[in-house]
């Protein structure tokens, strides 16, 4: 009896002490990843077995004190110690070790595709991937700390693109071989094939080849780079651009930031004889459209653009991705950039301009035959359409003057924005409210400019401006473009250009009023009391200090419905060109006196000559305009009652 209860304390005592190491094998995955969180390195990957050799050595040794029999001792402890290790071991090496990054693999490619071809296999990334998908442990130890590289896949749509091979090397030479994943050349079925002009090209550049069996437009070759790409950014751009050096990293560094954004580099010109940009050449980013669709350059101090020009655009492979890239029923070019564009500021994302990020671009000059495109393509769609039947929900009757084709089929497009989870388009104008309001885009008024004392307004003709009788169809203006700092009043106009009576100093010299100061030198004998404006010289304190009513804080004349201004005042009259909506280009600066003569900052007015033509002429006793049949345009209205209605307000962010 006795004996029994002396077998049963030493049976519970040894049952007490494998217990240990059953708890020690219990809490390996969580002391496991304590270790990785606390980046132990080469000691996270061996704690677990060094854990089980110390819990089965501890086995052993509590064993004997208990008391437990030898035989028994031997008989748990070298097997526990044989599995404690195997299990330790076995869950460190699979629970511990990322997978391996892939690079340079080839991607699925879409079925109007034919396979990819790959002119230089590229080199992999990191020499550890083994293609049985086992990690060469020994180097990976000392790699514990490494960070997920963030690489850039070059995305290059080329139609028989005969400078594809300098923008390849161009790319491959300024960008790091660490972030350059790939260039992918997406071969839209040029003739001949895009692979021969780029047999050269080092095995180091990465490049890719993927080609099309026919021509299907710039947004589907787009896709297909873009769907194709492996690296954490996608940078798409043409076919005949040169990147600086250095090029990438701001890029890099503001889409890292945030998942849903686009980032466009600053667009210089290129030197075609030094493939490169040309020096003090002139620099661009930013774009707005109209509501056809259409869009246009602008700049201003905001690093926010509204939408891209089209061919010079970065984001990250996970945007791409979730986004679907571009409409799927677009075909040929142009669109594309604005269907992007809008997806990114109504579902969540942004687009950055990076000033540091210079990529030079060969722009199409009709006196230049090097730039001029080599192809022509047979599948166009009405893309700027399908943009408006997309997009612009309740302002797409503005489309054209509400000619857009109701039976357009857009579904794809427009069930991914219910996917997305995308906002109304009045969220992009109203997130733009400085631009679309402040620069007349969203007009005031809206009116008919008659020539005084007639029945003939100023209306388009085929070349230029012209007189026609005034009817509903007679081009309808309105006044736009932003108030630039100096821009005169109205009223300045009014002052006699005669002797005021009391002297003014006019720099070196006095005279007895403004108007007198030039002596015929013109703006350089007009300083100190007076100032030169539209070609005359006024009082310095003229009433432009005086507030202006918001519907005349405009320096501008646009003609409604379109993206097109008064420009340069010739002797032939007005001539016509896009809409500078910043108020900074002096050729399209225009200003309606209280009398109605309309003056241009030339100096000179718009007048009518004995001909009925309309021309430039001197501002004394030139003819007067007036505006009629005035009314608040339904966009505008539509916009403020939106505004109100989605709970929109000023102090959201502007431009």
């Amino acid at each position: 009896m006795a004996k029994s209860r002396t077998d049963s304390r030493w049976v519970r005592r040894c049952l007490l002490c494998w217990l240990g190491p059953l708890l020690f094998v219990g809490l390996a995955p969580s002391l496991l990843g304590k270790a990785q969180e606390d980046e132990f390195g080469a000691l996270g990957l061996l704690l677990m077995p060094l854990l089980g050799l110390t819990a089965a050595s501890l086995l052993g040794m509590a064993c004997s004190l208990a008391g437990c029999p030898f035989h028994l001792v031997l008989l748990i402890q070298v097997p526990a110690q044989v599995l404690i290790f195997f299990y330790a071991s076995h869950d460190a090496s699979h629970a511990t070790l990322p997978s391996p990054p892939l690079r340079g693999g080839q991607g699925a490619v879409v079925p109007a595709v034919q396979p990819a071809q790959k002119l230089h296999p590229p080199a992999l990334a990191d020499a550890n991937f083994k293609p049985s998908g086992q990690w060469d442990q020994s180097n990976f130890l000392q790699k514990t700390k490494t960070t997920i590289p963030q690489t850039m896949s070059v995305v290059l749509p080329c139609l028989n693109e005969p400078y594809a091979a300098k923008t390849v090397m161009s790319f491959c030479n300024r960008t790091p071989s660490e972030v350059l994943e790939e260039i992918i050349v997406v071969d839209d079925a040029s003739v001949p094939p895009m692979e021969e002009k780029l047999k050269d090209i080092p095995s180091h550049c990465n490049l890719k080849v993927l080609r099309h069996k026919e021509s299907l437009g710039l947004m589907i070759a787009k896709q297909t780079g873009g769907d194709a790409a492996k690296g954490t950014y996608i940078g798409f751009y043409d076919c005949h651009v040169a990147p600086a050096v250095g090029w990438h990293k701001e890029t890099i560094e503001m889409l890292s930031k945030k998942e849903r954004r686009l980032v466009v580099p600053m667009i210089g010109d290129l030197d075609m004889d030094k493939w490169d940009e040309k020096v003090h050449g002139a620099l661009t980013a930013k774009c707005y459209i109209n509501f056809n669709a259409d869009f246009w350059w602008y700049d201003d101090e905001s690093d926010f653009i509204p939408v891209i020009s089209g061919g010079l655009v970065a984001t990250t492979r996970k945007w791409w991705q979730d986004s679907g890239g571009f409409d799927p029923g677009m075909r040929g070019w142009g669109g594309e950039n604005t269907d992007q564009s809008l997806r990114a500021w109504l579902c969540g994302g942004d687009i950055l301009r990076a000033k540091s990020s210079r990529i030079a671009h060969m722009w199409r000059v009709d006196s230049d035959p090097r730039t001029l495109s080599k192809f022509k393509l047979h599948h166009h769609t009405d893309n700027l359409a399908r943009v408006a039947a997309i997009w612009f929900g309740e302002f797409k009757d503005k489309f054209r003057d509400g000619t857009l084709d109701p039976s357009l089929n857009v579904t794809a497009a427009t069930r991914r924005i219910q996917d997305l989870q995308c906002k109304p388009f009045v969220h992009f104008l109203h997130r733009f409210r400085t631009l679309y309001r402040g620069g007349g885009v969203l007009p005031d008024k809206v009116f008919h400019l008659q020539l005084k004392g007639t029945d003939q307004c100023m209306t388009k003709l085929s070349k230029g401006l012209g007189l026609a009788k005034c009817t509903a169809k007679t081009t309808h203006f309105h006044l736009a473009n932003m108030l630039p700092h100096g821009f005169p009043h109205p009223d300045d106009f009014d002052s006699p250009q005669s002797e005021s009576g009391h002297q003014v100093v006019c720099g070196g010299h006095s005279a007895a009023s403004c108007a007198l100061c030039p002596q015929g030198h013109g703006q350089e004998y007009c300083h100190m009391d007076c100032r030169w404006l539209f070609g005359n010289c006024v009082p310095r304190e003229a009433a432009s200090h005086a507030p202006l009513a918001p519907e005349l804080r405009f320096s501008g004349l646009r003609l409604w419905n379109s993206i097109e201004c008064l420009d340069r005042l010739d002797a032939s009259g007005p001539i016509l060109y896009f809409c500078d909506i910043t108020g900074h280009n002096l050729n399209q600066q225009y200003i309606f006196d209280r009398r109605g003569v309309l003056h241009h900052g030339s100096g000179k007015c718009v007048t009518v000559d004995s001909a009925n033509h309309i021309v430039a002429g001197a501002c004394e006793g030139a003819s007067q305009w007036e505006k009629i049949e005035m009314f608040v345009p339904a966009e505008t209205t539509r916009y403020l009652e939106s505004v109100k209605r989605a709970g929109l307000t000023d102090d959201m962010p502007d431009g």
